[in-house]
Order: C-alpha cells, then sequence, then structure tokens
C-alpha cells in the first residue's frame, strides 16, 4: 500500500502507541501514522524508539517519524536521515517526516534522503508561501531521486474559531498546485480541533464537539483540482504543545472522547481529584453510559471499543490516564479510517 486515505499525526506517546499497536491489518494497511517523537535517548541505537516503531506493525506498514518535539530547535537532518537509514535496515518501514521551515534550512544537506523508500513534508501554510513550499519539494525530489515516495502534508495546525471555508480557501492552491506539480505521490491536508483542556466542557453527556478538520477537507476537495486530497488529523489530541505542568497541581476530568461521523461525543465526569466527585472510578460510570447507548458501535469494532465494554462490567478497573488516551485513539483511528474508506463522510 503506497496511497493512503488517512495520515494521522499523533503525539508519540504511550497511549496512542498502544492505539496503533492494536489496529487489525486491514485498517493499518490504509493509514500513514505520523509519530511526533517527544523523547530521543542518548546515543544513536534509540532502542526505545525501535521497539515501539515495531510494535507498531511498522514491520508490514509504513511509519512516518518527526523528531521537531525532541529538539529545542532545528531537526539535524542528518541524525534523522540515519536513524531511519538504521530502522529501515533491521526490516522497519520507517519513513523520515520533516518540518517545510527545517528542511528550507537545510536544504544544501537534503542529499542526506537519498533513495529513502518514502518521504513526508509537513507544509504549514500559515508559515510559508506556496513558491517556496514548491521549491523545497522541488529540492527534495531531486535530492531523493525518482524512486522515493514523496507526501507533502499540508498541515493548518490547530483549528479554532475562524471561518472554515476562509481556512479550506487558504489550503486550497497548496493542495492544486502541489498536486498538479508531478512531485510528489501523495498530497493530504491536516489539523485539529479538539480542545487544549476539557475546562469549560460541562459534565455529562450532551457535548457534541465539531469535528472541524474533517469539515475543512470536506470543503478543499470541492475545489478543483483537489478531489484526490487526502485526509489527516491529530485524532482527539490538541495540535498545541504541551505546557510544563507540574502533574500534582493537575486535575483531569474523567472523560471518553468518542468519534462520531461529524462530531466527538464528549462524556465529561469531573476532576479526578475533586472532593466528593468519585475519583477514577467516574470513568466505569461514563463507560456504563457509553455501552448503553445508540452511539456505541460495540465492543468488536475496536480495541478501544472491547476496553470500553470491559470498564462498564461490575468489579473492574478504572485503567488510567493513559489509557483513557489509547482507548479513545483506538476507536478514533478505527472509525475514520474506516469512515474515509467507505466515504461516509
Amino acid at each position: 500500500m503506497t496511497t493512503f486515505p488517512y495520515f494521522p499525526i499523533l503525539r508519540w506517546k504511550m497511549g496512542e502507541q498502544g492505539a496503533v499497536k492494536n489496529l487489525v491489518p486491514g485498517d493499518r494497511q490504509n493509514l500513514l501514522p505520523i509519530a511526533e517523537v517527544q523523547l530521543l535517548e542518548a546515543g544513536t541505537a534509540q532502542p526505545k524508539l525501535k521497539a515501539s516503531l515495531e510494535k507498531a506493525q511498522a514491520a508490514t506498514t509504513p511509519i512516518g517519524i518527526d523528531l521537531s518535539a525532541a529538539y529545542d530547535g532545528p531537526v539535524p537532518l542528518a541524525e534523522l536521515a540515519k536513524l531511519t537509514v538504521s530502522f529501515q535496515s533491521t526490516g522497519l518501514q520507517v519513513w523520515p517526516v520533516v518540518q517545510a521551515a527545517d528542511a528550507l534550512l537545510g536544504i544544501a544537506g537534503l542529499s542526506v534522503f537519498n533513495k529513502q523508500p518514502g518521504f513526508v513534508l509537513r507544509i504549514f501554510p500559515n508559515e510559508m508561501n506556496l513558491p517556496t513550499a514548491l521549491s523545497i519539494l522541488q529540492a527534495l525530489r531531486k535530492a531523493c531521486g525518482r524512486h522515493t515516495l514523496l507526501y507533502a502534508v499540508i498541515d493548518l495546525g490547530s483549528i479554532g474559531e475562524i471561518d472554515l471555508r476562509a481556512l479550506a480557501g487558504m489550503a486550497h492552491p497548496f493542495v492544486r498546485d502541489i498536486h498538479a506539480s508531478g512531485l510528489v505521490h501523495q498530497v493530504a491536508v491536516a489539523g485539529g480541533s479538539f480542545p487544549y483542556s476539557l475546562a469549560g466542557i460541562p459534565v455529562g453527556a450532551a457535548n457534541n464537539l465539531l469535528r472541524k478538520e474533517l469539515e475543512v477537507w470536506k470543503l478543499v476537495r470541492t475545489h478543483p483540482g483537489c478531489a484526490e486530497v487526502a485526509f489527516g488529523d491529530y485524532s482527539v489530541t490538541s495540535p498545541k504543545p504541551l505546557e510544563d505542568l507540574n502533574p500534582w497541581e493537575m486535575n483531569p476530568a474523567a472523560a471518553i472522547r468518542y468519534t462520531l461521523k461529524n462530531h466527538w461525543w464528549l462524556l465529561r465526569g469531573s476532576g479526578i481529584k475533586t472532593k466528593g466527585a468519585g475519583g477514577m472510578a467516574q470513568y466505569n460510570s461514563l463507560c456504563k453510559l457509553l455501552i448503553g447507548h445508540a452511539n456505541y458501535v460495540g465492543n468488536t469494532f475496536s480495541f478501544g471499543d472491547s476496553r470500553y465494554d470491559y470498564h462498564a462490567r461490575p468489579g473492574s478497573t478504572p485503567g488510567s490516564l493513559m489509557t483513557w488516551r489509547r482507548d479513545a485513539t483506538s476507536h478514533h483511528l478505527v472509525y475514520t479510517v474506516r469512515q474515509l474508506l467507505a466515504g461516509h463522510v
């Protein structure tokens, strides 16, 4: 599989890793995850990262790695190339993902990616104009060679209170002209609108949040030359970078982030440290509410849905913040890739 309907951008932490690990092959082969690596170990071998990629089925289906979050400044492109080649030498289909600003800074050294099997360029239209983006793609094509599968992800980042038609209008010329250039194998439009915080969202099950990135993608597809554009999102996570928060001062809410056709259904409890609110056990009650509702797609739909069923049973544990994110991401990935394949948009 070299053409993917879905490019999920995932903050590569344990929850997201577990979600990709538990995808069935039929779903996994239809998406190209972009793993935003958060930390690197000392040395060049990176055994923990390698193990996470192995579990993410990289031996059979490609995955891209973006190291931007692991560096304070620009990503050293030679180090990224060396790392991906090292993983590839062990049979893993791990492809480099580079943000366009870093590629521009290192444009004279893009030859380090020569003969890569695949390469993903993330282009942020609010940071770079179209002629510059095209010049980078031309340089990449020359550096990589004609056999490299080159992908362009037009990344709209965090989508807040903005006119979605105007946002689609900004993305449209990037998609149209990059696709028409013949430089790339595939173009995708990505973005994320899930809230950074659940603060201000009422406790209960009456919360429906619009999947704005999906609406923007649908609008882009209506423009001439854009019908074949692929879709990308940030799953059930905000694209905004994590702040350095003291975990002892945090009071996260028990919540289920459940993806539906055009919305996320957010079942929200109180803060797990709020006195008298029920602590982590609130999650079990939310799971009971979920599996009894018509929105629930059944315990065989995804790994995450099977876990919701488990946590609704008497005597079950509530899990952890990590497993909550894993299971929401699991459902989201499966729902979205099947939604796109079926044209159920």
